[in-house]
């Protein structure tokens, strides 16, 4: 059997994935809770160093419970993307699949450090990333 070279479809990698802060409140087993009552809020910022080469793809994640927090957390993914020109890096299509790829990263890392309490059955929600960057990109140029 003949092994096959990957043939990678995307000109980066990732370079470093951090937890940079982690918040969690315990929620008491005995006091009723209902999952579906848990809201998401996210918060993406994005960071170019075109002489390096990468990108930053920042990522905040609160949960609020019936309107109090109760898991807050931020996440940054560092992108390495030697093959790109420096013109490509605000490339909308390109921002969108490395949201995508961050917060399918996430969700793994929250899901290990939510452990066996009532929020690791909690899953972050499935999101459209060309709709949060189209809204970014709409913000930052209003700005």
């Amino acid at each position: 059997m003949s092994k096959k070279k990957l043939k990678y479809v995307y000109p980066f990698s990732i370079s470093e994935i951090k937890t940079n802060s982690f918040f969690m409140t315990e929620i008491n087993d005995d006091a009723p809770f209902n999952p579906d009552h848990v809201e998401f809020f996210i918060r993406p910022a994005f960071g170019f160093d075109k002489e390096k080469k990468m990108i930053l793809m920042k990522i905040a994640i609160t949960y609020l419970y019936e309107g109090e927090e109760i898991l807050k957390a931020e996440f940054d993914t560092i992108y390495k993307c030697d093959k790109l020109s420096k013109e490509e890096f605000s490339n909308k299509n390109l921002l969108a699949s490395l949201l995508g790829i961050s917060f399918s990263t996430i969700r793994g890392i929250l899901i290990s450090k939510t452990g066996t309490c009532k929020l690791s059955d909690i899953y972050l929600p499935i999101i459209n990333p060309s709709e949060i960057i189209k809204n970014e990109f709409d913000t930052f140029k209003s700005h």
